[in-house]
């Protein structure tokens, strides 16, 4: 683990055990073993440290969980099962993720947290209902938000139980009961009921959702934009980042199996940025 995210750990634990505004930086540096003047060569305020806390942990799970998408050997069950696992896993690994966002820091820190944290939540929610419809198949879809719904909370309520009152739950198992409880949902739902969300009610959660799928676009078109700068001369190179740019920016239009033959011819050269390239792409087409 690297200084900056010592840093980020270091912080975590003070504002769920303070709160944030309770909390210096005077505290966190000490904490962490670094000078006060240092840590602001990583984080420029506060409020940025607090926002930077939310988006690390995320990205760590959603790349977790694009790896788990990723493997052609599970079932659409056993694929969504292992990734609550994994989500479960992280949560209590990281206890003071937990009591952050039940704790003032997720509403009252600033309009940019506040903002990331319904993101998130959209993003939650995103996943668990095209995982729901994946399992379910067609016939579920116009109940699959408040299917998504249900979960995200009965798993919130159990999270509780393990990384606040830290009850002794086990992350494997606790994935498969809760799957189980969502086949008891999803069956009392397509038995002639129906559900009480629908699209236009979720949309400002299916907007958030689409506008971080648009924001790493345009990660990925600045990325390609960086790197093009760096070619001092025409080559092939050059022409495949233009290529990539040019079908990243039609959108939904855009050819994913082209995207990916460009990613990879890229691949074999070694070029700065392309890690960050790589993902900003792989996030936009999850």
């Amino acid at each position: 683990m690297g200084r900056k995210e010592d840093i980020i750990e270091t912080a975590m634990k003070l504002f769920a055990e303070k709160g944030y505004h309770a909390t210096s930086m005077q505290e966190i540096a000490e904490r962490s073993g670094v000078a006060k003047g240092s840590i602001y060569n990583y984080f420029k305020s506060k409020e940025e440290l607090a926002v930077s806390i939310f988006r690390y942990h995320y990205e760590v799970l959603f790349h977790q969980l694009k790896q788990i998408e990723a493997d052609p050997s599970l079932t659409a069950r056993e694929r969504f099962c292992r990734q609550l696992t994994v989500q479960i896993q992280l949560f209590d690994e990281h206890k003071e993720l937990v009591q952050m966002q039940l704790g003032e820091q997720a509403v009252k820190v600033s309009h940019e947290v506040q903002h990331l944290v319904f993101r998130i939540r959209a993003h939650t929610l995103h996943w668990y209902r095209r995982a729901i419809e994946d399992i379910y198949g067609e016939q579920v879809r116009p109940v699959s938000f408040d299917c998504a719904t249900m979960l995200n909370g009965m798993l919130k309520e159990y999270l509780i139980y393990l990384a606040v009152d830290r009850k002794p739950l086990l992350p494997e198992k606790l994935a498969p009961f809760l799957l189980d409880r969502l086949d008891a949902i999803v069956a009392s739902l397509l038995d002639g009921k129906t559900g009480l969300l629908d699209e236009t009610m979720m949309a400002d959660y299916m907007a958030a959702a689409t506008q971080e799928r648009s924001q790493w676009k345009e990660r990925a078109i600045s990325c390609l934009e960086r790197m093009a700068a760096l070619r001092p001369v025409e080559d092939d190179i050059l022409r495949s980042l233009r290529l990539l740019k040019e079908e990243l920016e039609k959108g939904e239009t855009a050819r994913r199996f082209m995207v990916e033959a460009l990613l990879l011819y890229l691949a074999k050269y070694s070029l700065p940025l392309y890690n960050e390239l790589k993902e900003a792409i792989e996030r936009y087409f999850d």
